[in-house]
């Protein structure tokens, strides 16, 4: 009798509506709930990880050649090209932030103007420089043969010195002690105990250079040849005082050389016997 009821009621039509619409109400909430699950998921992962980049996409630019400058800037354009190559240093101590130099300037060529509109000091280039060396000799006798002319002195005079540039004191001093004045383009020096001289760091350019005899006497009853005071002349403020201080009693030699840049010129000489 109960099993009769029981398939008479699952024969109602309103059963399996009833039923589809339970399903139908769990898969609702069910999707909601993964739906929730899913976004909630995403948003925690994306707080740990961060945004993610996203990728731009460039366009290429069509090459463009720069106008030509003209040989001289103008001050604004220096001005404006100082400041772009300008590197910022912090200032010690204050935290303030300064503008240093330029990186480089731009470099001037010849026969080109300076774009820096005076801004930049110019420098002088360095002078360029050689140096002399030599070895001074004398003959003792046929036996001994050479030997050093110890404290033989050297004098490099410039070919357009001027004597007027220096004192009589100061030429004394160089005439006698070898002593050039400071900044006056004279240069002096001794040959050592085997007779060797160096002279360094001398402009180039022409000189007079004149060697005197420290173990060999002249002929003292002959007058000093005339090329030698005719040469020096000109150079000396006190001719009388000059000459008893270099050759007036001993052998001398003088000569007319070139100094060239970066280059060492050899000036040897041997006066050979003493006259007396």
């Amino acid at each position: 009798m109960a099993e009769a009821k029981t398939a008479k009621a699952a024969k109602k039509p309103g059963f399996f509506k009833e039923l589809i619409t339970f399903l139908f109400v769990v898969a609702l909430i069910l999707g909601i709930a993964s739906g929730a699950i899913f976004y909630l998921s995403g948003k925690n992962l994306d707080d740990l990880l961060g945004a993610r980049p996203v990728a731009k996409k460039e366009v290429n630019q069509p090459a463009t050649t720069p106008a030509p400058k003209s040989p001289a800037s103008t001050d604004q354009e220096a001005g404006t090209n100082q400041r772009s190559n300008a590197v910022a240093v912090s200032s010690e101590g204050t935290g303030a932030t300064d503008v240093a130099m330029p990186a480089a300037y731009p470099v001037e060529t010849p026969g080109q103007q300076s774009n820096e509109g005076g801004q930049v000091a110019r420098t002088e280039l360095p002078t360029e420089k050689g140096a002399l060396k030599g070895t001074i000799t004398w003959q003792y006798n046929d036996f001994v043969g050479t030997k050093p002319d110890v404290n033989a002195r050297i004098y490099l005079i410039p070919t357009d010195f001027d004597k007027n540039t220096i004192t009589d004191l100061e030429e004394g001093m160089f005439a006698y002690d070898t002593i050039a004045p400071k900044g006056s383009g004279l240069y002096a020096a001794k040959a050592n105990g085997y007779g060797n001289y160096e002279i360094g760091n001398v402009p180039a350019g022409e000189y007079h250079i004149l060697v005197v005899s420290k173990q060999t006497i002249r002929n003292v009853q002959e007058p000093v040849d005339d090329l030698t005071a005719y040469t020096l002349n000109p150079y000396v403020r006190d001719w009388e005082n000059f000459e008893a201080a270099t050759f007036l009693l001993y052998k001398h030699v003088l000569s007319k050389i070139t100094i060239e840049e970066n280059q060492t010129l050899d000036f040897s000489h041997d006066f050979g016997n003493t006259y007396i």
